[in-house]
């Protein structure tokens, strides 16, 4: 469905960088929304849409959080409150959290924690989460995820924030010191790929939420096409999430 929406607010998180929080009065999206499917925005000037993760949904609004790397997400960063904004979706499937009172890993690097949000508010203390950042720069909603989730760590790649090194070698010494029962991840793919291999080691289920340039965003064009147990798939209609094991990482 797509809803012509209104802009609550559109703030900056970083400091350094371009990242941006938009919360969207979406009342049928967001009562439609599941974690880990995501929206597919318009932006004025523009033929296709930009695909963006849902990071939360609730009382008829939806935020999503953004990156500026292109004119698109630019001319997305220049609204303000009361501006109409046309929004697609939900889109996709998204993580199963029937078994919501397993204990469950959230591994999120870069963009890849938001949609792991909208999970971890549905999850609450049975929720660990361990997110990964290049640096202390682009740390954000360290605060959501700690009210939310029952422990939270975070891991920087240069060492300014948190632990010092990548957040997978940080989720190996979770998943060697606590009773894990389900992973999801989401972020860059050869962080999946790795946390995938973690977790089978271990005969945990990982879902695992992939990433790729989209066009049509409802499965018609086949422009984000991956490969699952050696079928061909599409990231926007069949995903973005998938099971960590079925995925073919080398596609």
């Amino acid at each position: 469905m797509a809803e012509l929406c209104d802009v609550i607010s559109n703030e900056k998180m970083t400091a350094e960088y371009e990242v941006y929080s938009m919360a969207i009065e979406a009342k049928k999206i967001a009562n439609a929304a599941k974690p880990g499917q995501f929206v597919h925005v318009k932006c004025d000037g523009f033929t296709l849409r930009r695909p963006i993760s849902i990071a939360s949904a609730k009382n008829g609004r939806i935020t999503i959080c953004y990156d500026v790397k292109g004119e698109g997400t630019a001319w997305m960063s220049k609204l303000r409150k009361g501006a109409k904004i046309d929004v697609m979706g939900p889109l996709g499937n998204g993580f199963d959290i029937s078994g919501d009172s397993k204990k469950t890993l959230l591994i999120g690097g870069g963009m890849g924690v938001f949609p792991l949000y909208f999970t971890a508010e549905k999850l609450g203390e049975s929720a660990v989460a361990a997110l990964g950042f290049r640096t202390a720069g682009l740390v954000c909603f360290e605060k959501q995820f700690a009210e939310r989730c029952g422990e939270l760590h975070i891991a920087t790649d240069d060492g300014t924030y948190g632990k010092k090194g990548l957040v997978t070698d940080l989720a190996k010494k979770i998943l060697d010191s606590r009773k894990i029962e389900l992973v999801m991840a989401c972020g860059p793919k050869p962080m999946m790929k790795a946390v995938a291999i973690e977790a089978a080691k271990r005969n945990i289920r990982c879902q695992v939420s992939l990433e790729e340039r989209m066009a049509c965003g409802v499965g018609a064009c086949l422009g984000c096409a991956c490969k699952i147990r050696g079928e061909s798939k599409t990231v926007c209609a069949d995903g973005p999430v998938f099971e960590g094991e079925d995925v073919d990482w080398e596609w």
